[in-house]
């Protein structure tokens, strides 16, 4: 059978229902992509299945605020928190101890009554399961990704007090093959999907439907050992032929809430799956694709189109863990011939710079997160990043330079990483002082990344359940269970004294920027091109602003550095010039702060002003 065909596959003779789930804690103002993919795809390939999706955090959002929503669903250790206390109320003092331990955190600080949100959550479920005529339903299926593991668990407990026979499906990110036995044994989960879930889950509905007596690839049962062709990867292999997410249910269920505060939520869009690159040895985000796909440039913009028109929003969100390249450029090129105010959010890699950050802003890419991870270029070696320092700022030069607003990580406490590695990191925060800051992002073992695969390499000795997940399952519970986010025995004391100088330093950073004026209208390391010259403008912390005058050749080779340069490169271009004295001359403006050097190569750091 061809996995992308609908032609082979035929119609069940009575009307299937099924009904999919998403439970907080997605940011609330965008429909799940996982959802209406999933009824996007089910209906196309048979007329006889009838999805309904739920989003039960649109409600969730309306009853405790959009903004304590919101500053709860950027932590999952909170997320994850309220909805244990929930379902385990014997953790109940230990989640209260890790939302109001985060809360005391914040900066500025949150009003935040964990006892009356809990209650709310409570109240809230137990109305909503009993809302819906579940009878209608042949299943009942949960979409299981970040921040959503105890909300979905919780949930299922309580359908299924409410609904005895329904049967109950886990899927998403957070299903894996190694969650699926411990998964059944403790909680009212009847089967799970591991992996892409499209052609899985149509399987399963014609399975239940009785049309097949075998469950097929990627799919798992309660009433059935688990075996390794359950584990053979099954995905469909053109994503150009996957139909266009379907929101309506979602925008149904937004209007009715929202009604006398209404929003135009962010469309999230899929060009790619998987991650072209895929050797990141801190990654674990990628369990559940095998290989790199894409769509086509050309399907992508139909699809784009098509989504603003239909729902009338014109910010789109790319689910990604990283664009592609040279399908993104043709896709932003055509784009900006559209002459639609569009906007983008993406994930690139750091050498995704220069020319396509320029195609990519003029075709609406307005923030970005660039997997920048670390300045220290040995560290990134340990890492498999594949990149280097130098890449690092090249691209966070473009963002500023294209008005493009970029995140990354800074990721500290990396196991095995020596103190000279921390000193280059220290080093080298003076020269991304005048972009924006980065976010430090203490190391923590995933499941399944090539650091939990081959922990002896990074000198792991033991790989322990998170002290945070103590807190949140009961004993008899946990040791049982694997989940994603793992603690290990090592050099982990070691590494948070020794990385300490780098957070703080980059809190200064953060402070810098916070108290400055706005990045893209006033750069903080700026030029002026005066034709025979340049004037280099640059702020730093607790110094008067500082003014730098390049002429005739010094200003020639400064903007031949406005790209990575080599020296040999400059040597061709600018043979009037030793290469003693032009090492002097680059080694001078490197001390100064407006220019970086890595072995032999050169990046001018300043951004023409016009």
């Amino acid at each position: 059978m061809d996995s992308d065909s609908s032609s082979s596959v035929r119609p069940m003779e009575n009307p299937f229902h099924v009904a999919l789930v998403s439970m907080p804690w997605p940011l609330f103002n965008r429909p799940s992509v996982q959802l209406g993919s999933l009824k996007a795809y089910l209906e196309k390939h048979d007329d006889s299945i009838r999805v309904n999706t739920f989003h039960p955090y649109l409600e969730t959002a309306k009853l405790i605020g959009t903004e304590t929503y919101h500053w709860i669903s950027q932590d999952v250790w909170i997320c994850e928190a309220l909805y244990s206390s929930i379902l385990f109320p014997e953790q109940r003092d230990e989640c209260c101890r890790i939302v109001n331990q985060a809360r005391r955190k914040a900066k500025p600080s949150v009003r935040f009554d964990f006892n009356q949100v809990r209650q709310i959550l409570k109240d809230h479920l137990d109305r909503w399961a009993e809302s819906i005529d579940w009878s209608q339903y042949r299943m009942a299926g949960f979409s299981v990704c970040l921040n959503q593991l105890l909300a979905s668990l919780t949930a299922a407990r309580f359908v299924r007090q409410k609904y005895p026979d329904i049967p109950i499906l886990f899927g998403g990110s957070s299903c894996f093959p190694d969650f699926a036995e411990p998964l059944f044994h403790h909680f009212p989960v009847d089967f799970m999907i591991s992996g892409e879930g499209e052609q899985p889950l149509l399987d399963l509905c014609r399975y239940l439907a009785g049309k097949s007596t075998q469950l097929g690839p990627n799919i798992f049962s309660s009433l059935q050992p688990i075996s390794k062709d359950q584990q053979k990867n099954r995905q469909v292999t053109s994503l150009t032929r996957l139909p266009i997410p379907n929101y309506d249910d979602y925008f149904r269920e937004k209007e009715k809430l929202f009604a006398e505060n209404p929003f135009i939520p962010v469309l999230p869009v899929e060009f790619s799956r998987g991650c072209w690159w895929g050797k990141c040895n801190f990654c674990n985000l990628n369990l559940q694709w095998h290989g790199y796909r894409s769509k086509s440039p050309e399907r992508m913009v139909d699809e784009v189109i098509s989504l603003s028109e239909k729902y009338g929003c014109l910010d789109l969100s790319f689910t990604d863990n990283v664009l592609p390249v040279k399908e993104a450029d043709v896709f932003f090129s055509q784009m900006a011939g559209l002459g639609r105010d569009i906007r983008f959010f993406g994930e690139i890699r750091a050498n995704q710079r220069v020319k396509f950050m320029t195609v990519a802003r003029r075709g609406g890419l307005t923030s970005v997160q660039a997997g920048i991870e670390s300045l220290s270029d040995s560290l990134l070696k340990k890492m498999a990043k594949g990149t280097t320092v130098i890449d690092n700022l090249a691209v966070m030069k473009s963002a500023v330079a294209n008005r493009i607003e970029l995140d990354g990580n800074l990721i500290i406490e990396f196991p095995e990483s020596s103190q000279e590695e921390v000193e280059e990191t220290l080093a080298n925060l003076d020269f991304v002082l005048p972009f924006r800051p980065l976010t430090t992002a203490s190391f923590f073992l995933g499941h399944g990344s090539p650091v939990d695969l081959q922990p002896q390499h990074f000198g792991i000795l033991a790989k322990l359940h998170h002290p945070q997940n103590k807190k949140l399952f009961p004993e008899k519970i946990l040791k049982n269970l694997v989940l994603l986010i793992k603690e290990y025995r090592g050099d982990r004391s070691v590494q948070r004294r020794r990385w300490a100088p780098v957070a703080r330093k980059v809190k200064k950073w953060q402070e810098f920027h916070r108290h400055g004026n706005t990045l893209f209208e006033n750069p903080l390391l700026s030029y002026r091109d005066g034709g025979d010259f340049i004037v280099i403008r640059q702020e730093l912390p607790g110094q008067s602003i500082l003014h730098h005058r390049l002429r005739g050749l010094s200003r020639k080779i400064y903007l031949a550095c406005e790209e990575i340069c080599e020296v040999q490169n400059l040597l061709a271009l600018f043979p009037t010039i030793s290469e003693a004295a032009l090492y002097n001359f680059l080694n001078d403006l490197v001390r100064k702060k407006v220019m970086f050097r890595q072995n032999e190569k050169f990046l001018a750091l300043a951004i023409r002003q016009r």
